[in-house]
Order: C-alpha cells, then sequence, then structure tokens
C-alpha cells in the first residue's frame, strides 16, 4: 500500500531526498486542541529534493519556503527550484565557532568543553535571533491559509529553536516540545556531518583530536532547548512575553495562530 505523503498523518514527511523533514502536526496543546497536520513542516537543507518530491510539497500546499542559513551554507548546499516561495534572507547564526578553534587549537577542547559551547550558544542567542525570528513567527501567521516550511542545514538547532517558538505559541507543553527537537536523534544521521567537520580539521593540518569532541556540533541534546527555554524565562519572564515584547506579537496575533494552526 503506497503512503500520500501529502495528506499521511505521520511526524516523518516521507520525500525521498529530504533531510530531517517532519511535521509539526499532531501534538497536544494544554487545552487538549491539536495542531493540525500538514500546514507547518522544520527539515534541513534541501538540496537534495527529486522532482517527486516536488511534486508532493506542491500537493500538500506548500506556498513559502523560510532559510535560516547563512549565505555561504546556502551557496554550499543550494535549494532546488521548489514552487514556493523563498524567504532566505535571515542570515541566522547561533554559537560562536570561532572559540571550538581556538579550544580546539589550544588543546583544550574536550567532550565536556564541546558540549557547554554548544549550550551557551543556545542560552546566550536569544537576543541576537530576535529580528530574523519576530518576521519569521509573523510570515507563519500571514501564510496560514497555506503550508510554510522552514530549515536552516540540518534542521537541528535554528530550526530546533523556531519549531520551539511555533509550538509554544500554540501553547504545546515544555515536555513536548524538547521531544520534538530530540527527535533529530532518530531522523537525522550526523555521521556524515562528522565526517565533513574531520575533513576540515586534516586540511587545517590538525592532527589531534576525538570524535566525541565534535558529537555536540552535530547532534542535539536536551541541554540545548533546556538552556534556550530558560534564558528566556529568566530573562523576560516566560515565553508568551518573549513573543509577545521581544518578537513583538500581540495577543490577537497569538489568537489567529491557534485559530488557524489547531483542530476545533
Amino acid at each position: 500500500m503506497m503512503v500520500d505523503a501529502a495528506s499521511d498523518t505521520s511526524r516523518v514527511v516521507p520525500l525521498d531526498g529530504g533531510i530531517n523533514f517532519r511535521d509539526l502536526g499532531g501534538y497536544l496543546n494544554q487545552d487538549g486542541r491539536r495542531v493540525k497536520w500538514r500546514k507547518i513542516l522544520r527539515c534541513g537543507h534541501l538540496a537534495n529534493l527529486t522532482d517527486k518530491d516536488l511534486d508532493t510539497l506542491e500537493q500538500m500546499g506548500v506556498s513559502k519556503i523560510h532559510d535560516f542559513r547563512r549565505q555561504e551554507e546556502q551557496q554550499q548546499s543550494p535549494s532546488v527550484s521548489i514552487r514556493a516561495h523563498f524567504v532566505d534572507d535571515y542570515q541566522i547564526s547561533i554559537g560562536d565557532i570561532s572559540r571550538f578553534w581556538e579550544f580546539l587549537f589550544e588543546g583544550e577542547l574536550t567532550a565536556e568543553s564541546s558540549h557547554e559551547l554548544v549550550v551557551n550558544s543556545y542560552r546566550s542567542c536569544i537576543k541576537v535571533v530576535i529580528p530574523a525570528f519576530s518576521r519569521f513567527m509573523r510570515e507563519i501567521i500571514g501564510n496560514a491559509d497555506n503550508t510554510s516550511v522552514f530549515h536552516c542545514s540540518a534542521g537541528k538547532d535554528r530550526t530546533g529553536m523556531a519549531a520551539a517558538l511555533i509550538l509554544s505559541a500554540l501553547d504545546v507543553p515544555r515536555k513536548t516540545i524538547i521531544e520534538d527537537y530530540m527527535l533529530t536523534c532518530k531522523h537525522y544521521d550526523s555521521s556524515r556531518l562528522v565526517d565533513i567537520i574531520e575533513g576540515h580539521l586534516r586540511d587545517a593540518k590538525v592532527e589531534n583530536w576525538e570524535r566525541d569532541w565534535l558529537t555536540p556540533y552535530v547532534s542535539v541534546h536536551e541541554d540545548n532547548i533546556i538552556a534556550f527555554l530558560d534564558a528566556i524565562d529568566e530573562h523576560y519572564g516566560s515565553m508568551k512575553s518573549y513573543l509577545m515584547t521581544a518578537l513583538d506579537l500581540s495577543e490577537a496575533d497569538l489568537e489567529l495562530m491557534k485559530k488557524h494552526f489547531l483542530d476545533d
């Protein structure tokens, strides 16, 4: 029996060239209302989609693609020509990769310090991402009648934060938000990214490293998203306050999101 990816209510969207391609639908919010399926999709880069995949996305009603990647990332893995409008000038950068290299070259990088660098990146970025995510959330609301896709390179860090904001706006419990974030462990093969980073290390004449040092950068850990959510609570009082005062969403905007993205 063939699966119709356009209408199937499954967490993973079965695309031949999809990377970590998942649906935010199906989650229950605090009031027992369920997030609608096939309305908001998250993923990694879109360079490997097939013609069949493009047909599937069109059948789903995908009309807008949000690409959080920096310009150099877009040039390395350019998106295929999806029949949708692209918003690709967010240019979001989280984390301080230079510190990763500093620690490595100074012989101070360990699995523990690498992990802490990533956690700190999530904790410290909540103000830096405001302009991009404010515009993104408004774009999501503006395209509520159709289907939106948002992504970065692997669909885990920048994409994971954006998913947390959307689900929070829909009053989905924090536990569920963390579980959604952690699904990348199941649906993304990080070994290929490790191979790429190790190639860069060899090119840079680095002679000594352990794979465990690289793992925090290519995978996800619940400490990451918890640091992001805790930092928002600490600096803004609550996620709702962050959505309204930092991202400039109104009560009417939040109600509109619930109207369009939650089942009755």
